[in-house]
């Protein structure tokens, strides 16, 4: 052990150092203030402790030997002359001598492989700032394609940053380890990275070995392409990584004292490596190895052609996984042995049909089905904070990733793999059985994944509340979104800031979605456009699908998948239904993360019908009129699907002569650019004749015929035709077809059969031909086109290109159009301008489900007599760990049907989830999204099971979702509100309905009753479910089917909760939960109309402190875990205001209290109203004030109105379906009798709230007839 360092100068040119077991002595020159080594002739030591302790200084910015067990170098003069004597150390004969022959210095860099030294390079950026200096290996390196473990072109370390070597601990065993008894612990560090190694003298032999060859080889020219390519492009990575490492050395800032970093190696500190056996180092030269192995290792790790080299990189344990900071620490990686097929049971090898596992010991069945039968594979195995999975070398390709889970188990031993070195490691996806070449390797590896399940991992191997797979996260940014407008808005300024990673799960996706309306900027916020976009820059998008049952939906994913899918955008499609067995079951989540970062969850998909404000417009016309003077055409609606014509006359030809009276109003809307300004037509009047333009109707037979599903178009008398407007806006875009009427003749059967076209079912069943269909897609326009023709009367310009991609600041050229601010700003403010639901996405699902998503620009239902279906939905944006969590699921999700469809296919990646300790927000998020964000306690629940996520064990469930409906409903104090799209769930065990939901209600409502507590409960749901159909036709036995189990839940049966609240002696249930529905009204050609509102939200609040929103609906599929896949998370509030509950004062949360306020004013018809004028006060919704003389009693008068002006349906008024027939039929609705008392009615409704009529066909049986396709399904598809 070093007792004194001592500094003697000798001639002022030499240095000796004293040691307590002899001394050792190094003649040092100073030239210009550089220190150069001379050599003597008998020198004991490799390293000039001068330099090391400079080294050290520079390094770690202090000198000390602690470790080592030195004490810090103390200066000490010396008698001049001899430097060595009066000391009385050993004299230089009785050292044992190291010298030069010791030492092998092979590892000079090649003269063919000189270093081109280039000028200076400035890194200072314009503004004369230093550029940042890069840390860390960007996050994007993960899906650049991959590079085989011994290529060249293999890029591992952080460009222009050193890596510092330094033995921290030494482990001596002489007896199991003769030639190589020394373990040494190697302390590592390169940028914000560092980590360990264990490692013999006989591992760095090898390395040295290796490289040497390698060396000797460069100096070799073989005529090969390999090699040449090789040497040419070493000398290249050489020239560029010395000129990298002067740009990153001279983006540090210098202190006054010293360079912050290593300066420049001088050209001679080359790696010598000690060539003495390790069983010839004694006990006491231990240290001095240590040092020898640290300054090669130093030395060498500094050299860029050895440091890239395959097994230097192999040596110190890194891969291009390691120095990714997004991924968190280093970790633990090393190259093992994985037994092929262990990832997924009873495919490892062969069991004998099952003899070996029941009829032999563990030995011999390990030995037949580990080594005869199996096949063992190098692979690299990496261990991050919160996943690990291992690379095929050969390749470079992440080949398996696997989160640390609930169910993450690691064993070793005989009994678990049969083998000495031997792990098998599980989670809920997969198993895997891997192989070490020692039992300390397979200790470590063991210890190691443990220790990161215990700590970094935890939040994910520890059980969390509700059993979900992510613990709560405190301190999240929320933001809640209500309608579609607003959440498909703020996707898109998501979206546009993604720099890697964009995740997309649907139920349905529709490419051609407008996500910001009005699309003023043509096609640029269109998600195919704005995708496609972010794919070109870069950035790679991952998208997963509900793969639908063909026969039964018609939402098509596969044209979504071939729309969207190239080499940046991947899209997985899942189930398999017949290989997986999964038929009836649905992936339900509506899920988009950006960069891991930011999530949105909701039950909005981006797809067709969903974009809507709180307006809920029934009509989309732009800036098309109305017909007004044309015999009424009746209107399809939920009420009346049938639609078609109605005709106050006794005959047809009555009908057809007030036709011809009111022809000088009627224009036919063409689309052939051959329409002239004067075709505008005056008909006459003669014998019931109508004559057209002798211009136009010379030859009748040439005239275009009027088409099924052609439209027409009634002006008033003073309207006049803008020739810039000959497009019809009927559909969107418009297809170009004939569109004149046929012979108007004064035979009144070819005005009717005008009058009377096809139903839309037979319409639309009317299939395109080849030529037809290739016509429709040429001319299907672009929104940007119909928008501008449709607004304003803007005047053409000639311009070369079809499209702007993105909007100049003062003026824009789309379509042949210009758009100046001003006009922007006329339309974004002027009412009905613009369609703002383009083509297949104006729709009334129950009128019309959708087909022929291949034409998304066709419109699916005639805009002038099908009003569409507003739809109400409720969505939250997420920031922080909790996205991180959503993004985790995603991943999960997605690495699961990688496993299962697409393993071998190296174009779909494994995704890597981002480690939880240095998540960076984005800045400003609720200006960038235009919405209000504070901070929650915010847990990601979920319901999966083994089909849908890829559990092993098909018993594996979670169903969070439904225990947190069930724990916050019991919990709540006050009040529950509830918006879903199925109230499915019974009060009592049922073998039909197995959720809780309905029981927690009826529980807590009886828990209030018999305390004499106030208690409120508000259900908010559709009117009628949204299936095509009629109600009381054959068509509509599905929106029976389920119509059936809603009532069945709330008041017709034993198990229903209204029921057992009268039996267990509630006199008024109504008093403690109510059960409400949507409506709206408008005026659709010339009369009024009204549309339920679909409420599609999934949404629980709870005392205006707790708020459960995504995407499961309340019903078994979505609840139990089992069915449907389903993702949600539940908000705690962590701000408060003061409020009022019960009329006490109470702490109102931030966010569910807003989130249900903003909700109570859209229904209530208050949105823009100042409340305080109108005496009216959302604060207490628990209240009696509030609950019976406002929220009940507007919802009990709209209710009234609706069925008075309109005779909807479904009513309380309506019991059979005789009686439902009988109440179609009769004209006796208000708006018939008495228009002036129907508009007087209809101005006192007030906003959309209305009653659920709870006796609507409370006599007939609404499940599907046995015979009936409907029928023999199970019914658990319904429920």
């Amino acid at each position: 052990m070093y007792t004194s360092v001592g500094f003697v100068p000798c001639n002022g040119q030499h240095i000796s150092y004293q040691h307590s077991n002899g001394y050792r002595v190094i003649t040092t020159e100073y030239r210009e203030n550089n220190i150069t080594n001379k050599r003597m002739e008998r020198k004991d030591l490799t390293l000039s402790f001068h330099n090391l302790i400079k080294r050290d200084e520079q390094l770690y910015g202090y000198t000390s030997y602690t470790n080592y067990g030195m004490d810090t170098p103390t200066p000490a003069p010396s008698a001049s002359g001899d430097c060595l004597a009066g000391f009385g150390f050993p004299t230089m004969d009785s050292l044992s001598p190291v010298l030069d022959s010791d030492f092998d210095e092979s590892l000079a860099v090649p003269e063919s492989l000189s270093i081109i030294e280039g000028d200076k390079v400035d890194n200072k950026e314009e503004n004369g700032v230093s550029a940042p200096r890069q840390t860390t290996v960007p996050f994007k390196n993960i899906h650049t394609p991959p590079v085989k473990f011994n290529s060249v072109h293999r890029k591992v370390f952080i460009p222009g940053v050193e890596i510092k070597v330094r033995f921290v601990e030494n482990e001596r065993s002489v007896t199991t380890h003769l030639l190589n008894p020394n373990l040494y612990t190697i302390y590592l560090q390169h940028g914000e990275f560092n980590w360990t190694i264990k490692k013999r003298y006989k591992h760095i032999l090898y390395l040295h070995q290796q490289l040497t060859l390698y060396r000797t080889s460069l100096d070799i020219p073989f005529p090969t392409k390999t090699h040449k390519t090789r040497r040419a492009s070493f000398k290249n990575t050489v020239d560029t990584e010395e000129k990298a490492e002067r740009v990153a050395m001279q983006a540090v800032p210098r202190s006054n004292s010293r360079r912050a970093v290593r300066p420049r190696k001088r050209k001679g500190a080359l790696p010598r490596f000690p060539k003495k056996p390790e069983v010839m180092v004694t006990y006491e030269g231990i240290q001095l190895r240590m040092k020898q192995l640290e300054e090669y290792l130093y030395n060498l790790l500094n050299i860029s052609i050895y440091r890239n080299h395959h097994e230097t990189v192999k040596f110190l344990e890194v891969s291009n996984l390691s120095f990714i900071s997004d991924l968190g620490g280093k970790g633990k990686e090393g190259m093992i042995l994985k037994r092929t097929g262990s990832t997924q049971p009873g495919q490892a090898g062969c069991n004998c049909f099952g003899l070996l596992g029941n009829m032999v010991c563990v030995r011999c069945n390990y030995f037949c089905t580990g080594l005869l039968c199996a096949k063992w594979q190098e692979r690299w195995f990496f261990v991050k904070d919160t996943f690990f999975g291992y690379i095929r070398p050969r390749d470079g390709v992440v080949k398996a990733v696997m989160l640390f889970d609930q169910m993450f188990e690691v064993s070793s031993g005989m009994y678990s793999t049969g083998m000495n070195h031997g792990l098998q490691i599980l989670n809920q996806s997969r198993q895997m059985v891997i192989k070490c070449w020692t039992k300390r390797k397979s200790k470590e590896w063991m210890q190691h994944l443990k220790t990161v399940a215990n700590q970094t991992a935890r939040d994910f191997t520890y059980p969390n509340l509700h059993h979900s797979f992510a613990p709560p996260r405190a301190a999240t940014p929320v933001g809640t979104l209500v309608d579609g407008s607003a959440y498909l808005s703020a996707v898109a300024d998501a979206m546009e800031l993604a720099k890697e990673e964009i995740f997309i799960a649907d139920w349905w996706l529709s490419p051609e979605i407008y996500l910001k309306r009005p699309a003023l900027n043509g096609s640029y916020w269109r998600l195919d456009t704005l995708l496609k976009r972010k794919a070109a820059q870069g950035v790679k998008i991952f998208i997963m699908l509900y793969k639908e049952v063909e026969m039964a939906l018609g939402i098509n994913s596969f044209y979504s998948k071939s729309k969207l899918a190239s080499e940046y955008i991947k899209v997985f499609r899942h189930p398999d239904h017949a290989k997986a067995g999964v038929l009836f079951w649905a992936h339900h989540e509506k899920i988009v993360c950006v960069d891991q970062t930011v999530a949105f969850v909701g039950g909005i998909d981006l797809c067709y019908g969903r974009w809507d404000d709180y307006k809920h417009r029934l009509i989309d016309l732009g800036n098309e009129v109305q017909p007004k003077s044309l015999l009424r055409m009746k209107k399809q609606t939920s009420s009346s699907p049938g639609g078609g014509p109605y005709l106050p006359y006794t005959n047809g030809l009555e009908a057809a002569l007030e036709l011809a009276r009111s022809s000088k109003d009627l224009v036919i809307s063409l689309n052939d650019a051959t329409l002239k300004e004067e075709d505008e037509q005056t008909e006459k009047e003669n014998n019931n004749e109508v004559k057209p333009e002798p211009s136009t109707t010379e030859n009748p037979d040439n005239l275009p015929v009027l088409e099924p599903g052609d439209q027409l178009l009634i002006r008033s008398a003073n309207a006049q035709i803008d020739p810039t407007k000959r497009e019809s806006a009927l559909d969107t875009p418009e297809v170009q077809r004939r569109n004149v009427l046929d012979k108007i003749t004064d035979r009144g059967k070819n005005i009717i059969s005008i009058l009377y076209p096809p139903y839309e079912e037979e319409r639309n069943e009317q299939k395109f031909d080849d030529s037809e269909r290739k016509k429709a897609e040429k001319y299907a326009l672009s929104t940007d086109q119909i928008l501008l023709t449709d607004a304003l009367g803007i005047k053409p310009v000639e311009v070369n290109s079809r499209h702007v991609s993105q909007p100049t600041p003062l003026a824009q050229v789309v379509e042949g159009r210009v758009i100046t601010d001003q006009t922007k700003e006329e339309l974004e403010h002027k009412e009905g301008n613009s369609k703002l639901w383009i083509g297949k996405d104006y729709t009334n699902f129950i009128v019309k489900d959708f087909n022929n998503l291949d034409l998304p620009f066709v419109d699916l239902v005639d805009r002038n007599t099908t009003p569409r279906m507003p739809w109400h939905d409720v969505g939250v944006v997420l920031q922080g760990a909790a996205a991180r969590d959503v993004a985790r699921h995603f991943i999960q999700r997605w690495n699961a049907i990688k496993l299962e469809k697409a393993r071998q296919n190296p174009n779909y990646p494994y995704l890597l989830p981002k480690a939880y300790s240095d998540i960076k927000p984005l800045q400003d998020l609720d200006k960038v999204l235009e919405v209000d964000i504070n901070t929650v306690s915010c847990q990601v629940l979920r319901s999966l099971s083994s089909w849908s996520g890829g559990f092993l064990d098909p018993d594996t469930v979670e169903q969070s979702i439904h225990e947190a409906y069930a724990d916050t409903i019991t919990r709540a104090q006050h009040y529950v509100y509830i918006e879903n799209q199925f109230f499915i769930t019974q009060s009592r065990s049922s073998q039909a309905v197995r959720n809780q939901i309905g029981e927690a209600l009826y529980n807590r409502i009886m828990r209030a009753f018999r305390a004499k507590e106030t208690f409120r409960v508000f259900v908010v749901m559709p009117l009628l479910p949204g299936f095509e159909g009629e109600v009381g036709a054959p068509s509509g036995t599905s929106l029976h089917a389920v119509t059936h189990w809603n009532y069945q839940s709330i008041c017709r049966s034993r198990e229903a909760i209204i029921t057992r609240l009268y039996e267990s002696g509630v006199p008024d249930p109504f008093e403690y939960i109510t059960f409400h529905g949507l409506r709206t009204h408008s005026v659709l050609g010339g009369e009024p109309v009204t549309e339920l509102v679909y409420v599609h939200s999934k949404l629980l609040i709870a005392d205006d402190k707790t708020i459960i929103c995504g995407s499961a609906n309340i019903n078994d599929r979505s609840m139990i875990g089992k069915r449907d896949s389903e993702i949600a998370v539940l908000l705690q509030d962590e701000q408060f205001i003061d409020g009022t509950m019960n009329g006490e004062a109470y702490p109102c949360g931030k966010v569910a209290g807003a989130l249900r306020k903003r909700l109570f004013r859209e229904h209530l018809g208050l949105m823009g109203e100042d409340l305080d004028k109108l005496g009216i006060s959302l604060d207490d919704p628990s209240c009696h004030e509030f609950y019976r003389n406002y929220w009940k009693a507007i919802s009990k008068r709209n209710t009234d109105m609706y069925e008075d002006v309109f005779h909807t349906i479904p009513t309380d008024a309506v019991h059979t379906f005789a009686e439902l027939k009988k109440y179609q039929e009769e004209n006796e609705c208000l708006w018939n009798k008495d228009p002036a008392l129907a508009n007087r009615k209809i101005d006192l409704i007030q906003g959309y709230l209305v009653d659920m009529p709870l006796e609507f066909l409370c006599n007939e049986t609404l499940t599907p007839r046995n015979t009936s396709m409907e029928g023999m399904l199970p019914t658990a598809l319904w429920t």
